[in-house]
């Protein structure tokens, strides 16, 4: 079976929208050990918020869809600049 990168960051996304535990949620994404972006979810506004590191943004999204492009790109950017 085939991993899609995508479908895992889709996962992890929707699981910060479906807790219920807070208004908000976080989670870090990384390649090679090194924090590349965080995501921050807020239950009361369903808005995603994206962090990146490198370069500094932040961007935000009412979409888990888009989240997870912007996510997917952000490591694809930096697993490429090696």
């Amino acid at each position: 079976m085939i991993h899609s990168e995508l479908q895992r960051i889709l996962r992890r996304l929707d699981a910060m929208a479906e807790d219920t535990h807070g208004d908000l949620q976080q989670r870090t994404f990384s390649a090679y050990g090194i924090q590349v972006c965080t995501v921050t979810y807020q239950q009361s506004t369903g808005e995603f918020t994206l962090e990146q590191f490198q370069p500094a943004a932040q961007l935000t999204f009412d979409s888990l869809d888009l989240t997870a492009i912007e996510v997917y790109r952000c490591l694809y950017e930096f697993k490429n600049s090696f």
